[in-house]
């Protein structure tokens, strides 16, 4: 038996009265809520007033509304937002535009004060004019180089005439503005650098963006991440994206149904509503992002890892190492270090991160160390040479000996002792600096894939080299046998060594290189001990063998073979139609192709005022799973899914995260109260 709405409503109410929600003073609130009012109303024309206010059924509170609230047109001056109460206040700083329609998207910033149910898709619609332009246009921001979704960006329009021109700006006696139309009917792109988005949407989670309130026309359309919220791409380390083409919005409509079913038979329809939907077009626009290639560059930390290196990380890459200057010898009677030989660089591949190795002992010995740093820093987008004066403190430390003895005590037995040595050894590092009598060496590869080399490194930077000393041997059968070999030093990384095998490394063999001792020295004048470093060469079944008919690409193209963490692991060029890798590794990969305009190898980005796009890239809409000898043949048009649609999620790292679905609060009260689950049936 069922009460009557209103009967049901009034107990209901008078539970909920009782207590927000806790146990045994009636139900939870579980709604959002509800605008009563606004002012202006939704849709309102000839609004003057730039005080917004919302009204709404119960007290409210603002989750992160400054980063949720978007206002289109853009406001240069940002507004403020404050809720007491009821009532949300919204305060517009720039002076409204005559005959403009303004859309405010709160999207959830709004929740109930109690519970923190969230208002979805809150926006207000007003206009200064006598109308409220009502087209809208949807699409998607992708970065340009690995297709990732986009999340925060602002993409917007300008306005053109039908002679393809911007509207002029430019009064008499305003020269500033008819100079910035000069400039925009020369190179049209500029207007980006120079005038803010007339309207404009934020992307979310998945890159969707939506513009609203657009008037019929014509309009050019550009995206930026934009770092300092003016609307416009002023600074060039600033992501941006643009359509070559014009934007012309239209409406369209169609036909849709909803089914009714019954409340009480769930599997009998009670109706069938049939309605018009408004279609908003274009719907389906894709920009991909890409940066011009400028970066802001910054010392990001600068750290004195143990007693003989000292550890630079940078924001970006850099051009050239950084000039480190010691200060301070002369105060403490140290005027015999060499001050061009006392540290060594060593960067990283992509030069933002360089490790220093203090050679001089009368420097690693020290307890601070204050050094002058002049590096290339950005400064209001421009590169400037940077000095800072930096002291650091001696890294707390364990030494090998350290390392041995507590290792020695822990053999004899006391557990807590052992474990809280265990906890420290990873909390504080042990030091480089070998006090023992030797230096190391290791190979970093056991085994090396078909056509590649081993790589040796030591454990520092080396001083002298006997490379007579060293023995490379092969293993035909049971008999190892010498082999002619040359050893290339990395340009970059100072430690590591490329070993070449004369004439070559046979797949499926095993290989030692015997280093006899003394034949080697690092900077600190540690010898290297006999040793023996294995490897080998692995065996052509260890692959799988991938044939992929490449179908839609145009010009110059590769294709790289991707790792789960989306990083190419193989790369091969597209000859005849066909990406072949005839050594693909085994496992879970992915497969992207970079149409290579000019040739290099490599993906390169676009450039606004040249109006080029970046290179397209595409991805294969699929993972594929492959095992030891075993053929795989894949045929792929590369245009034959959009873009939007091609990169699988689960290589995705900018992904929205799933909503899981909210437990009723409700639900357990009454599991716990079912007289009162009674009453409400």
């Amino acid at each position: 038996m069922f009460l009557a709405p209103l009967s049901l409503l009034s107990l209901i109410g008078l539970l909920s009265c009782a207590s927000v929600g806790s146990p045994g003073g009636g139900l939870y609130d579980e709604t959002p809520p509800v605008l009563v009012r606004s002012e202006p109303v939704e849709a309102a024309t000839a609004v003057r007033k730039q005080k917004i206010t919302m009204r709404f059924n119960e007290n409210i509170k603002l989750d992160k509304a400054n980063e949720k609230m978007t206002i289109s047109p853009p406001q240069v001056k940002a507004p403020t937002i404050t809720s007491n109460a009821k009532t949300l206040t919204i305060e517009l700083r720039d002076t409204l535009l005559p005959n403009t329609t303004y859309t405010i998207d709160l999207g959830d910033a709004v929740q109930d004060n109690n519970e923190g149910n969230p208002m979805e898709n809150l926006s207000l619609t007003f206009s200064t004019g006598d109308h409220i332009d009502t087209m809208k246009v949807l699409g998607t921001l992708l970065n340009a180089k690995d297709l990732e979704p986009i999340a925060g960006a602002f993409v917007g329009i300008y306005s053109v005439d039908e002679d393809g021109r911007f509207p002029s700006r430019g009064t008499a006696g305003d020269s500033l503005q008819l100079a910035i139309d000069s400039i925009v009917n020369l190179y049209p792109d500029s207007i980006f650098s120079l005038r803010p988005l007339e309207r404009a949407g934020k992307t979310d989670a998945s890159g969707r963006f939506t513009i609203s309130g657009i008037a019929p026309g014509r309009y050019r359309m550009f995206a930026v991440n934009d770092g300092n919220t003016n609307y416009m791409y002023d600074v060039n380390t600033e992501d941006i994206a643009f359509v070559d083409s014009l934007i012309i919005p239209s409406v369209g409509s169609h036909t849709a149904s909803d089914t009714i079913w019954n409340r009480f038979d769930s599997l009998k329809v009670d109706s069938i509503h049939v309605h018009e939907v408004i279609d908003y077009y274009p719907n389906d626009l894709c920009l991909r992002m890409f940066n011009e290639g400028r970066v802001i560059r910054y010392l990001d930390d600068m750290t004195w890892k143990d007693s003989i290196q000292i550890k630079l990380n940078f924001s970006a890459r850099m051009p050239e190492p950084p000039q480190i200057t010691l200060l301070g010898e002369e105060d403490r009677g140290l005027a015999g270090i060499d001050k061009d030989a006392w540290l060594i660089c060593e960067p990283n591949p992509t030069n933002d991160t360089l490790v220093y190795w203090i050679r001089d002992s009368l420097v690693y010995h020290r307890d601070t160390l204050k050094l002058q740093v002049t590096y290339p820093f950005t400064q209001n987008g421009i590169d400037i040479i940077r000095t800072d004066t930096i002291r650091l403190e001696r890294p707390e430390i364990k030494t090998a000996e350290d390392t041995q003895k507590e290792d020695q005590e822990d053999d004899k037995g006391d557990k807590k002792k052992k474990k809280k040595r265990k906890k420290d050894k990873v909390e504080t590092p042990t030091d480089s600096l070998p006090k023992t009598v030797f230096m190391t060496i290791k190979v970093l590869e056991n085994k090396i894939d078909i056509g590649k080399r081993p790589h040796l490194e030591t454990s520092a930077p080396l001083d002298s080299l006997n490379v007579k000393a060293l023995h490379l041997e092969q293993k035909k059968d049971t008999v190892w046998v010498p082999l002619d070999f040359e050893l290339e030093q990395d340009s970059l990384r100072l430690r590591r060594y490329t070993l070449h095998a004369k004439p070559h490394f046979t797949p499926g063999l095993n290989y030692r290189l015997i280093c006899d001792s003394a034949s080697m020295y690092d900077i600190y004048g540690h010898p290297v001990d006999s040793t023996a470093l294995a490897f080998s060469e692995k065996k052509t079944d260890e692959y799988a063998h991938l044939l992929i008919n490449i179908q839609g690409a145009e010009g110059t193209a590769f294709v790289q073979l991707l790792n789960e963490k989306d990083n190419a692991v193989q790369q091969v060029w597209v000859k005849n139609g066909q990406a072949r890798f005839p050594q693909a590794p085994v496992g879970k990969y992915y497969v992207r192709l970079i149409e290579d305009r000019n040739g290099n190898g490599r993906f390169d980005v676009g450039s606004l005022a040249e109006h080029i796009q970046p290179e397209n890239v595409f991805y294969m809409p699929k993972m594929l799973e492959m095992r030891e000898n075993w053929d795989y043949s894949e045929t792929w048009n590369v245009r034959a899914t959009d873009l939007v649609k091609q990169k699988p999620d689960t290589l995705k790292q900018n992904k929205p995260k799933e909503k899981q679905e909210k437990k009723s609060k409700n639900e357990e009260y009454l599991k716990e109260h079912p007289n009162l689950r009674k009453k409400l049936r």
